[in-house]
């Protein structure tokens, strides 16, 4: 079913699959009557046309939505491969997308890591939304009804949700991870906090995250209680005046009884320092 012993896809609900790349960035595809939604189109061209070739596993209905969960080039930089879709982004994550400065870092960025991507990032097209929204999005599409949810900032200033109400599907970016420490480099912590309560007040049956396995209800509180207790604890270190390198390890040793086999765990103090500059 998959062109890459490394992706899986996974049906989460009737018409509604995960597609599960293994240490890289996952993708979510729903099925409607005569199309197709893609959510997230991946990291460069060369992964998105992988993407549609697992598509035409599934169906041969054509793609004509992509939305993209945010900004972050892992998430959107295969946009340019669906030249007759819909883009669907929030507001934030367009002037995110358009800004010369934000890109300029995030190319030098990836580009410069060596890895088997770099070469080719080096000509992506940088593809932003084309029909954004600032607070929600309704869609019906074939059977499914499909809430496109902003609850705030978060791991960047455009996070969103999309959130299927009949199967209780949840596709939650890079807000929430089943076991796995966010990327906070372009974070915002002090809303991060509210949007990560609000999201967990969603009833589900199971989310998609942009990274790793599928979850469930209590994977998607352990989510929440992870980024409070860990923006918290960075919020209270700071304000007693402790510098960032004992911040790192006082909220290290909180976390690690709970948290320490989590993904990442390993390069929690890169996020701390983050964290911690950020506030």
């Amino acid at each position: 079913m998959t062109s890459n012993s490394e992706v899986q896809i996974v049906e989460l609900s009737n018409g509604v699959f995960a597609r599960l790349h293994n240490n890289l960035t996952n993708a979510g595809i729903i099925v409607g009557d005569d199309s197709v939604i893609i959510i997230d189109s991946l990291r460069v061209p060369s992964f998105a046309r992988d993407l549609i070739k697992d598509v035409k596993h599934i169906t041969n209905k054509p793609i004509s939505h992509v939305i993209d969960t945010h900004s972050h080039w892992d998430h959107s930089w295969g946009n340019q491969e669906f030249p007759s879709a819909a883009i669907i982004g929030h507001d934030n994550c367009l002037k995110e997308m358009i800004d010369p400065k934000w890109n300029e870092q995030w190319r030098s960025k990836v580009v410069s890591s060596n890895e088997s991507w770099s070469e080719e990032a080096k000509t992506v097209t940088i593809t932003p939304p084309n029909i954004t929204f600032s607070n929600s999005m309704y869609m019906e599409f074939g059977l499914h009804k499909i809430d496109i949810k902003y609850l705030g900032k978060a791991h960047t200033s455009g996070d969103i949700f999309i959130y299927l109400p009949d199967a209780k599907v949840l596709f939650t970016g890079d807000v929430a991870q089943n076991q796995g420490i966010p990327f906070f480099g372009d974070s915002y912590p002090n809303e991060w906090i509210q949007t990560s309560e609000s999201m967990a007040d969603i009833s589900i049956n199971a989310f998609m995250s942009g990274h790793g396995p599928i979850g469930a209800q209590n994977d998607l509180l352990d989510a929440k209680d992870f980024i409070q207790t860990l923006i918290n604890n960075i919020m209270h270190s700071k304000s007693n005046g402790l510098g960032k390198d004992q911040t790192a390890s006082v909220a290290t040793n909180e976390l690690k009884p709970r948290f320490g086999h989590w993904r990442k765990f390993e390069v929690l103090s890169d996020g701390i320092s983050d964290i911690y500059d950020r506030l």
